[in-house]
């Protein structure tokens, strides 16, 4: 299939949207306030007689609260001459250092504003939300091609919320917990395997300062590949935005000069066709392709022709007797983009966690 190839740099500016997104854990969410106390007072050692002198409850209340949580394998009782003895079981001492890991466990987090499809996500993690992302291209440069890439359109305020909810676990129910875990707390804590079946998560609004960030991705000159797409009702939709490339289209016509004696062989009539964003040739071409209007819907590739005429152009001969005409049409035609390689580009965000949809592993996982 033939592909058509940019020869010039180009920068996709992709919008994103903040959320927060608070970790959790259910056996941990299930225990009330005391039990979870008691694990973290057993933990540094405290006699059954300081724990009452803390928690003001009768013995025989805390007893039953103990004798619940050694029922349940967090803890061991065991009767001495010196009183009870108390410590917490392996279950025990994992859930002390699960409710530490979840201290402060309300992470930012941004979910891509521009994908088409409700399967298709992007979520990306950014380690300095200061910086928030790379710094922009510069777009007065006269190589430079950057391209916006339009946000959705559709529900917003809480049913956004839902669907971006929805789209996040998608991500998530594959290996993409594990990697967001991972990217928190080391991929040596063993917590994270471990209760893995325990963990869950809830999506918010994020009320920040900066609820919306474009993020740039790079392709260097020849990286960005794109194919024809047929407008119109033929069109299938992708989980992209359309692109719409700019192109010259320049047609030969030869005619016979009036009132010359000799008959002459016509050359046949030529049309070429020049992309405007790095003045390549085109040789692939369909006139269903062809961008019947503006939509706000499509990202559009910017015009940045070469100062002269480009080479493949050539030079045209008319011999004697036969007389040209020249005509030119601009267009655009409707692309789309390989979007695994679209999103191979976004992995490489420095200093983030990115998270993509058609790059993901899956795993059997059941969240909250």
């Amino acid at each position: 299939m033939n592909l058509i190839r940019i020869d010039k740099p180009v920068t996709f500016l992709l919008p994103f949207d903040r959320y927060s997104l608070t970790l959790s854990h259910r056996l941990l969410d299930s225990m009330g306030g005391v039990s979870r106390f008691l694990l973290r007072a057993i933990e540094q050692q405290l006699s059954l007689a300081a724990l009452i002198d803390i928690t003001a409850l009768s013995e025989a209340v805390l007893l039953n609260q103990l004798a619940y949580l050694q029922a349940h394998h967090y803890l061991q009782v065991e009767e001495s001459v010196d009183g009870l003895l108390l410590w917490l079981t392996p279950r025990g001492a994992s859930i002390v250092q699960v409710e530490r890991l979840l201290e402060g466990s309300r992470l930012s987090i941004w979910m891509d504003a521009f994908t088409l499809s409700g399967h298709a996500a992007h979520m990306m993690m950014l380690d300095d939300c200061a910086k928030l992302a790379p710094p922009m291209p510069d777009s007065d440069a006269p190589s430079a091609v950057v391209v916006n890439v339009p946000r959705r359109t559709g529900r917003a305020g809480r049913a956004r919320l839902f669907d971006d909810a929805n789209r996040l676990r998608g991500l998530l129910e594959q290996s993409g917990l594990k990697q967001l875990l991972e990217h928190c707390w080391g991929a040596d804590c063993e917590l994270i395997a471990s209760e893995f079946e325990h963990w869950a998560f809830e999506l918010g609004k994020d009320e920040g300062e900066q609820a919306e960030l474009q993020v740039p991705v790079e392709y260097a000159a020849g990286e960005l590949l794109l194919r024809l797409k047929a407008s119109g009702n033929q069109c299938k939709p992708g989980a992209l935005p359309l692109l719409t490339l700019p192109v010259i289209e320049l047609t030969h016509s030869y005619n016979q000069v009036a009132h010359f004696p000799w008959s002459v062989d016509l050359p046949p009539t030529c049309v070429q066709r020049i992309e405007l964003v790095s003045s390549g040739t085109l040789n692939r071409f369909a006139e269903n392709a062809v961008a019947e209007a503006e939509d706000a819907r499509h990202s559009k590739l910017p015009m940045s022709p070469e100062t002269a005429v480009p080479a493949a152009l050539g030079t045209v001969t008319v011999r004697p007797g036969i007389s040209m005409q020249a005509s030119v049409r601009t267009l655009r035609l409707l692309c789309s983009m390989d979007e695994v390689q679209f999103s191979r580009h976004l992995q490489c965000t420095p200093d983030a966690l990115v998270l993509s949809h058609n790059l993901m592993t899956t795993e059997t996982a059941e969240l909250a």
